[in-house]
């Protein structure tokens, strides 16, 4: 059976800029100012509110005592006469209004105040269009169908908004039809673009598909809104909030079957959903497909894939700097660098199960495993150090020591962490990227320095500067990647401290940097000419970045897969470019190159 994701299938700007500020708020109250309520469900998704309440955000009540506390407004906004009653109460309020929401708001206010009457042509009762309504000084309408213009009184000036998740096709019918009713009738296009985007993709989907299903909170208007639009195209539809709902009986006559979600919903979610369809294999290709793609996940998933990627990322920099490769380095750095990231997948299996359940299950299933490969992979990483030299092995195991406990025990007085609400290194924002390009740096260009009979201190910078380079950008991706997850789990990052923008400034800095070290070295002889060679990882690198904020690249581990591939390109440029080209044309033109 074929699984097509819809691209749009995940949180919208809004809800995802109202987690963010509910759980920023969570992470700085921490308990002990009074809590973090939301006015009303923050989303319509149970599993996500479940999540919020784990956390310790809770819901506004009547009976709810605010003082000290911290009042979260949804996205959907509300009435300026509730704000005034949260106000009031002394609560720190955290306007988690969606901006395309407040656009809605300020529209009505406007021409409110002009003498319009309002028009919300939307669903009623839902939070978004009791908010809007607050604002239109007792003229506001709600309208869901063209049946209901004739409930409309005689208007003079109309001013008609949508519901920002309504209908696209259905508000441009209401729209003609109150132009046609009221003469002096200023309309204007409110519907989120994401929302409309979300609707035509799906529409282009069901033509080629054979059934639907589309996940998330059955009291989310937007998703009812997509089930209707599937079932609108004459396409087989089925809601579900999560995959046990999935029923594989009901899915035995289809052989392609499409898969979007609501604006609520978040990505893992659709993502168990995917994984339980695909498992489901009608066809002996189909089960060719899964099993291979199967066997990706895992080697992307345990690690092994970047352990390929340490081992060529230690070849490249023994080119680099002119040691002459041996099996050893490679190998030492591989199972160094792939312990010390499986441990740490198996230590933080809570946020794995919410970006990536599949491989949570793997780790679950199989913890016992990947703690004896760990360990065993650290442990054979210093037998062949201590075999290589002892000064390798001491550095490795200082740094192993370093990064497992040194890194998250709590270093800081008590006194000063509750002042400064950071314990140890593991808190502070950017220490993590920091000590994981610290850590590549270490074991891939460190060690065959360390080794050799090499004294260029310059080169040997080169190395590490690349490399952690390389490294940093990996880790900071991902984090972007998984700034969610990570925010839900506790994490501080650097995508979470200063937002994506400035990470993604940040990282076309430290790309142009590297670039330049690279192409600035030959000349004042800090490294041979391979280091022109490895400019093209740091383009990759840029291109990926570029494919993911173009979100051509997805979510998932096919992301992980992409990003890690660089470390492999370095090794396969240094082997087939620089040994074999390279060096061969060093023959022919001596001392030229």
């Amino acid at each position: 059976m074929k699984v097509v994701v819809a691209k749009t299938a995940g949180f919208c700007m809004g809800v995802r800029r109202a987690m963010d500020i509910a759980l920023d708020a969570a992470h700085k109250d921490k308990g002990k100012n009074g809590g973090v309520f939301t006015d009303g469900p923050l989303i319509h998704n149970p599993q996500v509110l479940e999540l919020l309440k784990g956390k310790g955000i809770g819901t506004v009540k009547d009976k709810t005592d605010f003082s000290g506390s911290t009042v979260v407004i949804r996205a959907h906004g509300i009435t300026p006469a509730r704000r005034k009653e949260l106000e009031a109460t002394g609560a720190n309020i955290c306007d988690a209004t969606c901006p395309r929401v407040t656009r809605v708001q300020s529209i009505i206010r406007r021409y409110s105040t002009l003498g319009y009457s309002t028009i919300i042509v939307g669903d009623e009762g839902h939070a978004e269009v009791v908010g809007l309504l607050g604002y239109a000084d007792g003229k506001g309408y709600v309208v869901g169908a063209v049946g209901d213009l004739d409930k409309l009184p005689p208007l003079d000036k109309v001013c008609v908004v949508a519901q920002t998740t309504q209908d696209k096709r259905l508000y441009k019918q209401i729209a003609a039809a109150l132009k046609e009713k009221y003469s002096n009738c200023q309309i204007f296009d409110t519907i989120c673009h994401s929302t409309s985007e979300r609707q035509e993709e799906v529409m282009s989907l069901c033509r080629e598909v054979d059934a639907m299903v589309v996940v998330g909170g059955r009291g989310s208007a937007n998703t009812t809104r997509l089930v209707q639009i599937c079932q609108g195209e004459g396409i087989p539809t089925f809601h579900v909030e999560t995959e046990d709902e999935l029923d594989f009986n009901e899915f035995s006559d289809y052989d392609v079957v499409g898969i979007t979600a609501g604006a609520s919903t978040p990505q893992w979610l659709t993502k168990r959903v995917e994984d339980k369809i695909a498992s489901y294999g009608k066809h002996k290709v189909g089960r060719i497909w899964s099993g291979t793609k199967g066997i990706f996940n895992t080697l992307v998933g345990s690690c092994v894939y970047l352990g390929i990627g340490a081992m060529s990322l230690s070849y490249a920099n023994t080119v680099l700097l002119g040691v002459e490769p041996k099996i050893s380095y490679c190998i030492i750095a591989a199972l160094f660098l792939f312990s010390m990231h499986v441990l740490n997948n198996t230590a933080n299996r809570e946020a794995a199960a919410i970006s990536e359940p599949t491989i949570a299950n793997l780790y679950n299933k199989h913890r016992t495993v990947f703690l004896g490969l760990g360990f065993a992979g650290i442990f054979s990483s210093y037998g062949l150090a201590f075999v290589l030299d002892f000064s390798v092995f001491l550095m490795l195991f200082l740094a192993s020591v370093f990064f497992v406990f040194a890194f998250r025990i709590h270093i800081l007085p008590s006194k000063v962490s509750t002042l400064l609400r950071y314990k140890g290194l593991e808190q502070f924002a950017g220490s993590k990227e920091i000590f994981f390009g610290i850590a590549w740096a270490l074991t891939t260009a460190l060690i065959p320095f360390m080794v050799s009979e090499s004294n260029e201190l310059s080169t040997l910078g080169v190395a590490m500067a690349f490399t952690f380079s390389m490294a940093f950008l990996r880790a900071t991706l991902l984090d972007i990647r998984d700034i969610q997850v990570d925010r839900i789990v506790g994490r501080e990052t650097i995508p979470i401290a200063i937002g994506k923008k400035w990470t993604q400034v940040m990282l076309i800095g430290v790309a142009s940097i590297t670039v330049l070290v690279l192409a600035v070295s030959p000349f004042l002889e800090w490294s041979s000419a391979f280091s022109y060679f490895l400019i093209p990882c740091v383009l990759y690198a840029c291109m990926y970045l570029y494919l993911y904020h173009s979100r051509l690249i997805g979510e998932g581990l096919m992301c992980e897969a992409v990003v890690d591939f660089n470390f492999i390109l370095a090794g396969a440029i240094a082997f087939f470019f620089w040994e074999k080209a390279f060096v061969s044309a060093s023959k022919v033109f001596g001392g030229y190159l």
